[in-house]
């Protein structure tokens, strides 16, 4: 049986949200310290970030109390725009660290930018300084260095890892055949190839330019189309680039949304250790939900 939520019990948890982005990969960002709004995150998500009805977004991020026992501040929820939720978002994560701040939700030893928090891929470490946050990232898993696969027509020897989520990259000829590539099409195919069953991968697609830089695009995950930017992707794609390439820490990527996302990392022949994400936050707006709007969507009773 569903719980009954009072319109003057949820309303109050939601009035107040952000909207931010990392290079393009945009985000609702609302404080959930204790935890009221984990049983709505779904319906949440899916109304919120919807273009046209809702403020709009790539995906949820509630701000929740955390287990003080792992020394974290924090706990970020995240929930992609189809209500799916998401073990991480290296993006999500840095704008989740950049709101933290600007909430006054760490403190003491954290006063300076320096934070825990903790996600369903395990516990983050962020450094945020006025214009750019650096995630800590967790140690990349299940690296597939040669994963073949043709589909819709086009033969990729794909690199699979999972960088908080599963990911698998793809290195184009040329910046002209990446602009060309149909990534909603193919990237859909590779998400749901059997070959990464069964929690499927987001699929990114790179290739280099003239000044050593890796420009990307990715069909995400959860959000089920083509996004601006993927955080995690871009480390999955600077990783791939040295293990492919022999590039060197750190590794500049460069997402569709704009800016720099630059990944650092220490590498040997089982593994990579050290893993960074740094990039540029923006709060687009900050502001309150009306409780009209909750009420049209059943979302102040069960």
């Amino acid at each position: 049986m569903a719980t009954t939520l009072q319109k003057s019990e949820l309303a109050p948890r939601l009035l107040r949200f952000a909207r931010m982005h990392g290079c393009g990969n945009d985000f609702v960002v609302i404080e959930d310290r204790d935890g009221r709004l984990q049983p709505h995150r779904a319906e949440l998500a899916r109304d919120l970030c919807d273009r046209r009805k809702g403020l709009g977004g790539d995906g949820l991020i509630l701000l929740q109390g955390a287990d003080a026992r792992d020394g974290a501040d924090f706990r970020m929820t995240y929930v992609n725009r189809t209500g799916d939720d998401g073990e991480m978002c290296g993006n999500g994560a840095r704008c989740a660290a950049r709101r933290a701040v600007d909430l006054g939700l760490v403190g003491g030893r954290n006063r300076g930018g320096d934070l825990r928090m903790q996600t369903d891929a395990g516990l983050i470490r962020a450094t945020v300084s006025p214009v750019e946050v650096t995630l800590g990232m967790t140690a990349p898993a299940d690296e597939r260095r040669s994963v073949p696969l043709t589909v819709e027509g086009h033969a990729f020897d794909l690199f699979a890892i999972d960088t908080g989520v599963p990911h698998a990259v793809a290195f184009l000829g040329s910046l002209d055949e990446l602009d060309r590539l149909d990534v909603e099409t193919i990237g859909r195919a590779i998400r749901y190839h059997p070959a990464f069953a069964p929690k499927g991968a987001n699929a990114n697609f790179a290739a280099q330019r003239a000044d050593g830089a890796w420009r990307m695009r990715t069909y995400e995950r959860g959000v089920e189309m083509e996004t601006l930017a993927c955080g995690t992707g871009a480390v999955a794609v600077a990783l791939a680039a040295h293990r492919r390439f022999g590039a060197p820490s750190p590794v500049s990527i460069l997402p569709t949304g704009g800016g720099v996302l630059t990944i650092g990392f220490q590498a040997d022949g089982d593994g990579f250790r050290e893993v960074t994400l740094t990039g540029p936050t923006e709060t687009i707006a900050e502001g309150e939900l009306t409780a009209d709007w909750l009420a049209a969507r059943g979302l102040d009773r069960a």
